[in-house]
């Protein structure tokens, strides 16, 4: 089929963004960091859980397992008003570089978390599956690839679609098949449960600052000829905590490391946004061969001394 490009990206960002002027198409406004930078901390407690065990009694050669008790980085009865917050998650904010980049800010959070060394431009730019913008076909409807499979536009123009669950984890899991886990329909008490009590962040789609969401009438048809409607205003963070009345996320739109949202308005952004989420697998994450841990967590562990000897 012959296509030609939509004119502009305005044609899409207006149909889009003009019922909330506050938010960009994906992730929203950003938020410009003090001191204008955008860097990932390492939990100061994560190094704890990297132990070295000798290959042998007569060689210097080390290799890394994960002790998988992450929840001892989880602090109960937070604020006193019950359930866990796991503390020591990595925060970005989104600024200008990164307009719509929240699903990939959130996963490289995650990654940074379990101490595996990735950075946000290097996972946007080798990592994460994309294709272009919807396009205008001859018959004057629009087309494009689905969000499941791709990211939609560019996670740092602010016109950028943004994208699902099993297109994250097909990034992440070209690191290690397996390493990313795509959830679906799974209740958010149970992500608690599973994950949270267990010292382990989430990946949760929902929207942003847990505003109601709401079918736009923006869409397109997809390859296997059904059409999908944007849902607005999409947006991606990380699930860190719960208590009576609050969910808890590392969340890129907020300029705090840990910030709560009422529970009833979460419930609403998650059915929304299909009920979707996504975790890491812990044993397959004890897999990652030695050159994809942090530098720090490296050096904390083998020290100096090996001079790359590190397998």
């Amino acid at each position: 089929m012959i296509v030609k490009k939509l004119s502009g990206l305005c044609w899409a960002a207006g149909l889009i963004c003009a019922p909330l002027a506050m938010f960009l198409c994906s992730c929203g406004e950003a938020i410009e960091p003090d001191d204008g930078t955008a860097d990932i901390l390492l939990p100061a407690n994560a190094l704890q859980y990297l132990t070295t065990e000798p290959a042998t009694e007569t060689t210097v050669t080390t290799t890394v397992t994960l002790n998988p008790a992450w929840q001892e980085n989880v602090v109960e009865n937070y604020n006193y008003s019950g359930g866990a917050v796991i503390k020591g998650v990595p925060h970005f904010t989104q600024f200008t570089s990164y307009y719509t980049a929240c699903e990939s800010i959130s996963a490289v959070s995650l990654l940074q978390y379990y101490c595996v060394d990735m950075d946000l431009d290097r996972f946007i730019d080798d990592y994460l599956p994309r294709t272009d913008y919807p396009v205008t076909g001859t018959d004057g409807q629009p087309y494009g690839e689905s969000p499941w499979k791709y990211f939609i536009g560019d996670p740092r123009d602010a016109g950028g679609f943004g994208c699902y669950n099993t297109c994250i984890a097909d990034a992440i899991n070209k690191l290690a098949d397996g390493l990313a886990v795509p959830l679906k329909e799974v209740p958010l008490s149970k992500l608690c449960s599973d994950y949270i009590d267990k010292g382990q962040p989430v990946i949760f789609w929902g929207t942003i600052n847990m505003v109601t969401p709401y079918q736009s009438e923006f869409y397109w048809i997809l390859p296997d000829g059904t059409t999908y409607y944007f849902i607005n205003p999409e947006h991606a963070c990380l699930l860190i905590g719960y208590d009576d009345n609050y969910y808890y996320f590392s969340d890129s739109m907020s300029g705090t490391e840990i910030t709560p949202y009422a529970k009833w308005q979460v419930e609403a952004a998650y059915d929304g946004l299909f009920q979707q989420a996504l975790a890491i697998d812990p044993l397959v994450l004890e897999t990652l061969p030695s050159f994809w841990r942090t530098e720090a967590a490296k050096s904390e562990v083998f020290g100096t001394e090996l001079n790359g000897a590190v397998t």
